[in-house]
């Protein structure tokens, strides 16, 4: 039987200038939906998993909007019901060229910021599911959401799913007087499967990896601090005179796997790559492939988002196999 993989995490709702407009000269917005955790659970659906998303929302046609967005793709749903609260939102200024993308919170008092210990009946949402996926985004908005964070933890632990998380640093988010770094550790120990990144590795951990091998270097002072963990990810970005190049590692074990390297010279939009890349991973660990299979095609759904709008990759395998195929060339496909 194909089981459930449960996910946590805030839905929100994204507000974003057309055509790469600054907020300040839009006169109407476009409307997304997304949230990390969201944003992988309906990649994972299309990808032909089964998805349970627990989240808190009120009791709006704004939130059933949403909702429906996620029954759109498959996505089951368990929704804590807050009527005296809001959505929350984010805005979004799509870069261009030298001008960075911009990201603007308005999160406080959301309906899952206020979220509290034992409201969610975690016997009833783990029932009939082998994998628990969270990320550092939900810690990162109150100390109320660490001790639901853990609770979570602790219950999947207990009943034996493997876990996941995306490290996930948002700087604006930690406003409540504590340290990423006394939070994250102690969360992430309980994980399986992580996908990191250096400068979060560094900020959790307190670690400095060697430059000379970075990525080698940062999945072992990782594996000496999680020792649960059993597998560890990372997407590097770097430029060269035709773009952004884009390339995945995989560390199982001691085994570090790379995947081939994409020239991303058309971005459309960089949002959401991290999740497809997370997405991805899941699925193929889920497969059974072998590691170097699992890192690409966990590099192509992270290539394929670049040319999504939107926070969701809606791209299928089919799809996906075929960035692989192509090395991400974008022939037409007749």
């Amino acid at each position: 039987m194909n089981k459930t993989i449960v996910l946590l995490g805030e839905y929100l709702l994204r507000l974003t200038p057309p055509h790469q407009q600054k907020i300040i000269q839009a006169d109407h917005l476009e409307m997304h939906w997304a949230g990390s955790e969201a944003n992988i659970a309906v990649s994972l659906s299309i990808l032909g998993e089964k998805c349970l998303y627990v989240t808190a929302m009120p009791g709006s046609e704004l939130s059933r909007a949403g909702i429906s967005q996620l029954n759109k793709y498959g996505v089951q749903s368990e929704i804590i019901s807050k009527n005296d609260s809001r959505v929350g939102i984010y805005y979004y200024e799509s870069g261009n060229g030298a001008r960075p993308g911009r990201i603007i919170y308005d999160r406080n008092f959301s309906a899952f910021s206020s979220l509290a210990p034992g409201e969610i009946d975690w016997d009833k949402v783990f029932a009939g599911s082998d994998w628990f996926h969270w990320s550092g985004i939900t810690p990162a908005l109150s100390a109320n959401a660490v001790t639901v964070t853990k609770e979570a933890l602790k219950k999947a632990k207990s009943k034996g799913l493997k876990i996941s998380a995306d490290f996930n640093y948002r700087s604006t988010l930690w406003n409540y007087g504590k340290d990423p770094s006394d939070i994250m550790p102690e969360l992430l120990d309980y994980c399986d499967v992580v996908l990191a990144d250096v400068n979060t590795a560094k900020l959790y951990f307190k670690i400095q990896p060697d430059e000379d091998k970075l990525v080698e270097s940062t999945f072992e002072m990782l594996k000496e601090k999680l020792k649960s963990v059993n597998s560890i990810a990372m997407t590097m970005r770097t430029q060269n005179a035709n773009g952004n190049v884009y390339t995945g590692y995989f560390w199982n074990n001691g085994t570090v796997k790379k995947s081939k390297s994409y020239n991303l010279d058309h971005v459309t939009e960089r949002i959401g790559a991290g999740d497809a890349f997370m997405a991805g991973l899941i699925h193929s660990i889920r497969e059974g492939v072998s590691e170097q299979d699992i890192v690409e095609f966990a590099t192509a759904c992270g290539v394929m988002k670049h040319s999504l709008s939107g926070d969701f990759n809606i791209a299928t395998k089919k799809e996906i196999i075929s960035i692989m195929g192509q090395s991400g060339s974008g022939k037409i496909i007749r």
